[in-house]
């Protein structure tokens, strides 16, 4: 028997199935935790949440656990009421990225933080692996974690990570050649994005979108040429705020598509999002959603950075306890809170 919310084959290629089929996985949120469990597959498959410390979840007792939190109907309990809603669906029938928005009510506490009161929320990106059945295999969940310390405190992270806008110019595309394979793709970006702006301006279409943060203003946020690509991004390669150093670890390669999972290496900086880094080097994750045209230039690029990490090494008291694990004691870790 299907997987609720995934349609027996055949089943058109394209949008409609996906985007519908993401649509479904956030219904199933509101329904119960297991209705989430009974779309991915039963053995072998692998989910993580980076933001909240989530790595190489593979049971669906885990899972269960997991999604128990988000599925909360209870309005009292200080857990939340979790209300999603897909932004895009980019991709094809056995792999692609969901972008979506994230809104919780009745919270009382996220993240370790106070938020009770305080209406908050952001957004991120979930890429997505099938099987024939039609079952998640791999998902990999992002989400902008700036945004939310902007609207709960106790500090606001700035949305540029450098505080530098950058000056030089970004290639045209002249120079573009073809990457050889998906990895040779995502190292080629993430040495342009860390070395050289004008390399890294021939990677993308002549039309094309990039975001690295919650969208709050199109026009502010949204990157659709290469002057906003070289003021936005080139900051990075500029060396006026330390150096930062991008490195592709892991690529899943879809058709015209692929998520690059990368380390980012920040040495000398004076601050990192605005906060002070007191002389540490910072060291933390990132995630990249690239759509190719047919010539295999970028056309869509999505990028969320796990910056809780960084938040805590520069002292933020952020909190992300390993609830779904089994023998983890909600009780006594809501008691030390108080403690």
């Amino acid at each position: 028997m299907d997987a609720p919310g995934v349609p027996s084959d055949p089943r058109p290629e394209g949008l409609a199935v996906h985007y519908n089929f993401g649509i479904e996985w956030l219904k199933a949120f509101r329904d119960a935790p297991e209705t989430v469990c009974a779309l991915y597959e039963d053995e072998g498959f692998v989910f993580e949440d980076v933001m909240l410390d989530q790595h190489n979840i593979h049971t669906k007792p885990d899972l269960l656990r997991l999604f128990s939190l988000y599925a909360n109907k209870d309005a009292t309990n200080g857990f939340g009421i979790h209300n999603f809603k897909i932004r895009s669906y980019v991709g094809d029938r056995r792999s692609g990225l969901l972008r979506w928005e994230w809104a919780p009510e009745h919270a009382g506490m996220f993240i370790g933080l106070d938020v009770a009161g305080k209406p908050f929320g952001t957004q991120g990106h979930t890429f997505h692996i099938y099987n024939e059945a039609g079952r998640i295999v791999r998902e990999s969940s992002w989400w902008d974690a700036g945004a939310v310390l902007r609207q709960v405190g106790p500090v606001s992270p700035t949305k540029s990570l450098t505080g530098v806008t950058g000056v030089a110019k970004a290639g045209d595309g002249s120079a573009f050649t073809r990457a050889g394979s998906g990895l040779e793709h995502a190292q080629r970006w993430c040495a342009a994005v860390s070395n050289d702006v004008e390399a890294l301006g021939h990677l993308y279409s002549d039309y094309f979108t990039s975001e690295w943060n919650m969208v709050d203003d199109h026009l502010e946020d949204t990157i659709t040429d290469r002057e906003m690509l070289a003021a936005q991004l080139g900051g990075l390669s500029s060396g006026e705020n330390g150096r930062w150093t991008l490195e592709a670890t892991e690529v899943f390669e879809g058709n015209g598509h692929q998520l690059t999972h990368w380390n980012l290496t920040v040495e000398g900086a004076s601050t990192y999002r605005g906060l002070p880094t007191n002389g540490q080097t910072i060291r933390t994750l990132g995630s990249t959603f690239h759509q190719f045209d047919e010539e295999g230039k970028i056309l869509l690029e999505s990028t969320c950075i796990e910056d809780n990490r960084v938040f805590v090494q520069l002292g933020v008291p952020i909190l992300r306890p390993h609830y779904w694990e089994e023998d983890f004691d909600m009780a006594a870790f809501v008691a030390s809170l108080g403690a």
